[in-house]
């Protein structure tokens, strides 16, 4: 039964790996917390826009013309019914001249 010694070295160097896999998981787990946060942030602020849009006629009309110039994915434009005639490319819609 021979074992062998870890060198002072190599010591180090497991150690090393050790807090890399840590400092690793912990950015993982910030930019999971920061994903969570900002999806969080969109529903919250997408459900105000569709309540506004709910409750106003102006304010409807000029959220559908703003998603209108921001909306090039011809599925996001159907989803708002949004006109789609429009030259297409790929998935995204381009202005016809």
């Amino acid at each position: 039964m021979t074992e062998k010694k870890l060198t002072k070295l190599e010591k180090i160097k497991t150690q090393i790996e050790a807090l890399q896999a840590k400092a690793n998981a912990e950015k993982m787990r910030t930019k999971s917390k920061e994903r969570k946060e900002d999806t969080r942030k969109k529903i919250l602020i997408g459900a105000m826009v569709l309540d506004g849009m709910n409750k106003s006629e102006t304010y409807h009309e000029k959220i559908i013309k703003n998603l209108d110039g921001y909306l090039t994915s011809k599925h996001d434009r159907i989803l708002f019914g949004l006109n789609i005639e429009k030259k297409q490319v790929g998935d995204e819609l381009e202005e016809q001249a």
